[in-house]
């Protein structure tokens, strides 16, 4: 359950992503737990953040526009925060619509390679998992083989289909980390590595604090003390922020977390609007 010290919750999904609330029961569930602020950050759209913040201002939340990209180092995987964006037009938006049109070429083309190895989906299968998310990813396509019977578990669909030299692979498109920082800081916002501590590549964050991202979530949910530590000490070497966030996603996706169980006070958030706050003045001179 949310603490009295968790003042925002900088990372949280919709169904407009993978998560399983609506932007209104999401923010309703912020309320209940007596979070003051909330960044919806859905993969790859912000297609929840519209309709989060009209229930925040019904609810006294205020709801920060937000995103998570997967930005790559060569091959290697990372997760980003995008916070305080401007979600209407602009850079960031363009990069998204590129990234969703990948996503969606990418899925189609799983399935023609499946079906073209005998397994049993089509298009509208993988559309009908998406549902309302803007963004298709391979967890539509693993969803789609399980109600088609092909697999047993979306786990399994993943094991046997859709992972790397498996008949329905189809490679992503590797957004390199330069791309995205320019995308969000001429959008007005912030650049954030999610959870570090989950997926150990620390020995990249220094490069990628000198490439231009703008902090770490070290106050992430699962993070041990160490980890808090030793991440917010590195920020703080490098004069960059510190984040914080609960990853919730929904009830029955990940059991026992909730709304909350992860974030800043109001100390740290004021050191993260700020920050977001001098990429916006340079957006808005840039605009003069």
């Amino acid at each position: 359950m949310a603490t009295e010290t968790i003042y925002a919750d900088l990372h949280s999904h919709t169904f407009a992503s993978d998560g399983e609330l609506s932007p209104e029961d999401l923010v309703d569930r912020a309320a209940a737990a007596g979070v003051q602020v909330l960044a919806v950050t859905d993969h790859d759209t912000v297609g929840g953040v519209a309709r989060a913040i009209a229930r925040g201002k019904e609810r006294g939340v205020e709801v920060g526009p937000g995103c998570e990209l997967t930005i790559y180092v060569g091959t290697t995987e990372l997760h980003l925060l995008a916070l305080f964006i401007d979600y209407t037009y602009g850079p960031f938006v363009t990069l998204l619509e590129k990234m969703q049109m990948h996503r969606r070429e990418r899925g189609m083309q799983m399935v023609r390679k499946l079906k073209a190895a005998g397994v049993p989906i089509d298009e509208s299968d993988v559309l009908e998992a998406a549902g309302k998310a803007s963004a298709i990813g391979r967890p539509h396509i693993a969803a789609a083989l399980v109600k088609r019977g092909a697999a047993h578990t979306n786990q399994h669909a993943f094991l046997n289909f859709l992972s790397k030299g498996k008949p329905g692979y189809v490679a992503k498109y590797l957004l390199p980390p330069s791309e995205a920082f320019a995308a969000i800081h001429a959008s007005g916002g912030i650049g954030i590595l999610a959870h570090p501590g989950e997926h150990k590549h620390d020995e990249l964050i220094v490069p990628l604090f000198r490439e231009g991202m703008d902090g770490v979530e070290a106050l992430y949910r699962t993070h041990s003390e160490v980890n808090r530590r030793f991440y917010s000490g590195l920020a703080r070497r490098y004069e960059k922020v510190v984040s914080g966030g609960s990853d919730f996603h929904g009830p029955t996706v990940r059991p026992g977390v909730d709304v909350g169980d992860g974030g800043v006070d109001r100390h740290v958030f004021a050191e993260l609007k700020r920050a977001a706050e001098f990429w916006a003045r340079k957006k808005s001179d840039s605009n003069v």
